[in-house]
């Protein structure tokens, strides 16, 4: 009985020694949770095609999802102002709705106008590069991070205005031009719809223990999949178009 009792007191002993050490300000783990800006305003000087290739898609403000862990370097609970590590943002998801045409539409004097698909821009990605944590006081840290990140964008939107006139405009993420029945190739496939691009990223996060608010700009290219009519041209297959994001996310730490 003495030796259980004993025992029992070193394991309670033991339990408030580790309750009661101080947790390291650099926790790794986190979850952000926030908004998004994706792109730039549309033109009307610029015709559908050209405001797209230009990362202008005519979207408003969207939503971003995104969890990852920061692998720092040398001793786990170092309470030194600074330390290095590597930031992998594991997956990072972003969502906006393309419902900034009808008023392009309408300020471009279409006689007819038409917009189908679900209006929608949505993106996935992972992202990895280095982090400068400092510990400026007590437990506030703040994390500056440039990361590359390849990513993944769908896009389910079709512009058209003045059709059969002289003067008719369209954009579609969709190209119909090889389908046949020989090859198989399906228009409407998600792997012909998918545009894939590296981006580059560079953050910032200013957090207290478990809560923070951070900020990250990503801009690159993707190589997306579309069929266009402007000028009295048509244009169609495969070509590289801007694209960038602004994020400003609530920050968990763990």
């Amino acid at each position: 009985m003495k030796i259980k009792l004993l025992l029992a007191a070193v394991l309670l002993l033991v339990t408030v020694q580790l309750n009661a050490q101080e947790r390291s300000a650099y926790r790794a783990g986190y979850l952000r949770l926030g908004v998004n800006i994706l792109g730039d305003p549309l033109l009307n000087a610029l015709s559908p095609k050209e405001n797209i290739f230009e990362g202008r898609y005519g979207a408003s403000g969207g939503y971003v999802f995104e969890f990852g862990r920061i692998f720092y370097f040398g001793k786990k609970n170092s309470k030194s102002f600074a330390k290095l590590g590597l930031d992998w943002t594991f997956l990072s998801l972003n969502y906006n709705k393309m419902d900034k045409w009808d008023e392009y539409g309408q300020k471009s004097g279409a006689k007819t106008l038409s917009i189908t698909g679900q209006k929608i821009a949505a993106s996935g990605s992972t992202k990895l590069g280095p982090v400068l944590s400092l510990n400026l006081f007590e437990k506030v840290v703040v994390d500056a991070r440039f990361q590359i990140a390849p990513t993944v964008r769908y896009f389910d939107f079709a512009y058209s205005e003045n059709q059969g006139l002289t003067n008719q405009r369209y954009f579609n993420f969709i190209n119909y031009s090889g389908e046949n029945e020989v090859d198989g190739f399906e228009a409407k496939s998600l792997k012909n719809r998918l545009a894939f691009g590296v981006a580059r990223s560079a953050g910032l996060t200013l957090r207290r223990k478990g809560l923070g608010i951070s900020a990250d700009y990503i801009k690159g290219n993707v190589k997306s999949t579309y069929d266009a009519y402007d000028h009295s041209q048509r244009s169609n297959g495969k070509e590289k178009i801007k694209s960038k994001t602004l994020q400003f996310t609530l920050n968990f730490t763990f």
